[in-house]
């Protein structure tokens, strides 16, 4: 039996409908995960929440090698097979069986590695994931396939309410870092058995070669290029823990936490839906240039006046929101969200190379993003997290510039229009990041206690951005709003 996906009628529709879907998942997931990290800093340590992100570091690696990407092959080809689909599952599920035994021989040598004893019997418990991620990665890249995003979220959402309610009783009961581990754990149990029970495909007794060999000459590229984009993510992790301390990886961990990582489980989702879109409309590149403009305008409204109005109201909302133990952690989420900004540019670059069949020229820029955000996390270490920070808001501002004109040169488009059309979704944002700072400025020489105004300064961007967006280009907040409409209609 074979599935082909050129038909592209109804595209539309799809795309809208799941982002609708992402949108409405995002707002619960991400809402429920925010709630519990700020939770969390009230009752974890930094200390704690260094150990956590030791033990972790192992498994996000260990993930990129579950399918060996056979994931992303079986959705960019036009058309698979049964026996595609089974011996992606069936390799994927050993692979992660595989790494979890790696992960638990490896254990001991994590706590050695960071001289942290604790770190060992949380390394060896979080080196499950791989196996948990892989038995529900093939449903995935199905259920992604087929576009049938509704289901995707329903198990997002599931998932992440099940791991939020958990986590919190953990910290409340007194398990300290465990608490993070232990909430990962959660989730991923949670998000596989779901997907089995809103799939309907199951894997048959079938496995080919000849399956593996077509789908691995894809995979394998795209393999070494998210092994790049872990390092990129990861090696900061790594190199503050191990020469800074679990105290600073902490202060460093929550702002990660905070601002960067949700930006980028929520543009994920994105990815995810434009993803199976310009896969299906590789053999069109009119439309594939139209559809990767528009899809990076909606990421950049969405994330950019997110990114920089953080960095304006950092030193108030760490010490409103976290408590003042976290002070230390203003200026990292300040420089980390600039670092944010420049990479929501770039967002969709990796998705729309790819589906056009092009994983070769992602690798080469992945090992250049690589090669200088790592060489910059190096340089950084001098001036502690901050430099860190620092230097990867840089990096990730050059990997920005260079990968744009790879897509563009990719796609055949022109970079002028491209920076025209991104552009100025951006500068919607610098009349709110202007108006915010003075206020701000205004209301600290006043005397105004910090909560309120934190209040005051978000409800003021919030305006100005929404009517600025209204002003110049109301055509985008129409959009904006028919994907919120989308969203709760799908709710």
């Amino acid at each position: 039996m074979t599935t082909t996906t050129a038909d592209t009628g109804g595209l539309r529709q799809k795309v809208v409908g799941g982002l609708g879907w992402k949108l409405l998942s995002q707002f619960i997931a991400q809402g429920s995960r925010t709630v519990v990290a700020i939770l969390l800093a009230h009752l974890l340590t930094p200390h704690d929440f260094g150990l956590a992100a030791m033990a972790l570091i192992f498994t996000g690696f260990a993930v990129i090698f579950n399918d060996l990407a056979l994931g992303s092959a079986l959705s960019q080809r036009q058309t698979i097979s049964e026996a595609d689909r089974s011996t992606v599952f069936w390799t994927t599920v050993t692979i992660g069986a595989l790494l979890t035994l790696v992960g638990l021989a490896l254990a001991p040598l994590a706590g050695s590695f960071f001289s942290m004893p604790a770190v060992t019997p949380m390394f060896a418990a979080a080196s499950s994931l791989t196996f948990l991620w892989a038995l529900s990665a093939t449903q995935v890249a199905l259920l992604t396939r087929e576009m049938n995003f509704r289901r995707l979220e329903i198990r997002e959402i599931a998932s992440t309410l099940f791991a939020t309610a958990a986590a919190i009783t953990m910290a409340l009961v007194g398990f300290g870092a465990w608490t993070i581990v232990g909430q990962s754990i959660c989730a991923a149990a949670a998000s596989a058995f779901m997907v089995w029970r809103l799939s309907t495909w199951r894997p048959r007794w079938v496995y080919s070669r000849e399956s593996l060999r077509t789908l691995g000459s894809f995979g394998i590229k795209t393999l070494f290029s998210k092994s790049l984009g872990y390092a990129i993510v990861n090696t900061d992790n790594l190199l503050i823990g191990r020469y800074l301390g679990s105290v600073a990886l902490g202060e460093y961990t929550i702002a990660y936490t905070l601002m960067f990582l949700p930006a980028a489980r929520i543009a994920a989702p994105i990815q995810t839906v434009f993803y199976a879109a310009f896969a299906r409309l590789q053999s069109d590149p009119i439309r594939l240039r139209r559809a990767w403009v528009r899809g990076t305008q909606l990421v950049v409204a969405i994330n950019v006046p997110a990114f920089l109005g953080m960095a304006v109201v950092a030193p108030d909302f760490v010490p409103v929101i976290l408590g003042p133990r976290w002070e230390p952690a203003v200026p990292v989420l300040q420089l980390l969200s600039l670092a944010g900004a420049a990479h929501s540019f770039q967002t969709l670059n990796w998705s729309v190379i790819q589906a056009v069949g092009r994983p070769g020229r992602v690798l080469r820029f992945m090992t250049f993003s690589a090669t200088i955000t790592i060489l910059a996390f190096v340089l950084g270490l001098h001036w502690g997290i901050v430099g860190v920070a620092g230097f990867f808001a840089v990096a990730r501002t050059i990997a920005m510039v260079v990968f744009t004109w790879t897509t563009c040169r990719t796609i055949e488009m022109p970079v002028r229009e491209f920076v025209w059309s991104a552009g100025r979704v951006g500068a919607l944002s610098l009349p709110m990041v202007v108006v915010v700072y003075m206020a701000r400025v205004a209301l600290v020489h006043a005397d105004v206690p910090a909560g309120l105004r934190l209040a005051v300064l978000v409800l003021l961007g919030t305006g100005v951005y929404a009517g600025t967006v209204a002003w110049r280009a109301p055509e985008l907040l129409a959009e904006l709003r028919g994907l919120f409409r989308r969203s709760n209609y799908a709710s």
